[in-house]
């Protein structure tokens, strides 16, 4: 009777191993969303990440600098970084990369990290200091070269709330605010950049693909042949997995290329989306508490 028993265990769990291995042939593959690896060797990879009054608790340095080197990105545009120690000590924790912080705001600021291996930095600096209506936070330029060509990085958080109704009426609404903003940003990459690769970026706090009348972006949309919002298919078809701002299914951090790089962005698979770094730190409530309400967002543009 006991070798009968044991013959019966011998045989399921035979039964066990073949279907196991059968479900894990029919599995597929994870897909590309859920993957924090982003660059590819070919392409210049940069992603905007608002990371919320980082850091946000004991943990979030660490986690961040376990994550970032995973993504193989050349430079992150980063917003709310209030520690300016603790984002420090977070470039020197990751091997090869360098960070760039501003003083224009003692809180919320913007910042950068870029790959010191591939990137050479020629210049950061700020521009449409003291213009607090538009720019709460002055926007943030870092000049870079990559693989022999020059790139202007234009990193905003623009004002955030509202109504989603542009009230002519009063100059502080939050919506007639981001649109002088975003009036304001073209004109200067029109006047100072207008045959440069410019990638203009970051938490721009307002939707993309609204109607004309309630579109703070118009200065650029209305001007399809110089510049791209290549988050604009997300923002057409926002689902929960493809967002930037899960909470509300809406994509607020965006990047825009001028025409100079509409050929590279094509070349390389027109290739923007999120990167859903909550899968890697145990789903979204968990990133909420350690890492940040945004998710970051990524574009790829060819550069060899």
């Amino acid at each position: 009777m006991r070798n009968r028993y044991f013959l019966l265990l011998v045989v399921l769990a035979a039964f066990l191993l073949v279907s196991c291995g059968e479900n894990q042939k029919l599995t597929p593959p994870p897909p590309d969303d859920v993957a924090l690896l982003f660059g590819s060797p070919s392409t210049l990879d940069i992603v905007t990440w608002n990371l919320k009054t980082f850091p946000l608790n004991s943990n979030t340095v660490s986690l961040l600098s376990e994550i970032i080197p995973q993504m193989e990105v050349e430079v992150i545009a980063f917003q709310e970084i209030m520690e300016y120690a603790q984002f420090q000590a977070l470039a020197e924790s990751i091997p090869y990369y360098n960070a760039y912080i501003y003083n224009a705001t003692s809180s919320y600021r913007l910042a950068y990290l870029y790959d010191s291996r591939s990137v050479t930095v020629n210049d950061a600096y700020t521009i449409y200091n003291g213009e607090s209506n538009p720019f709460p936070r002055p926007p943030y330029i870092l000049d870079i070269s990559f693989a022999g060509k020059e790139y202007y990085i234009i990193n905003n958080h623009l004002k955030a709330l509202g109504d989603n109704i542009i009230d002519e009426s009063d100059p502080w609404d939050e919506e007639v605010r981001r649109r002088l903003a975003s009036n304001m940003l073209e004109q200067y990459i029109r006047e100072n950049h207008p045959d440069d690769r410019v990638i203009m970026l970051g938490d721009l706090n307002d939707q993309i693909q609204e109607p004309v009348e309630t579109n703070v972006f118009m200065a650029f949309l209305s001007r399809p042949d110089e510049y791209l919002f290549t988050t604009m298919p997300i923002a057409q078809n926002p689902t929960p997995n493809t967002v930037s701002y899960p909470s509300y299914n809406s994509i607020l951090d965006h990047i825009l290329i001028t025409d100079e790089l509409f050929e590279d962005f094509a070349i390389a698979g027109s290739h923007c989306r999120v990167i859903r770094v909550e899968n890697h730190v145990g789903g979204l409530s968990a990133y909420y508490s350690t890492i940040s309400d945004h998710r970051p967002v990524g574009v790829r543009i060819q550069a060899y």
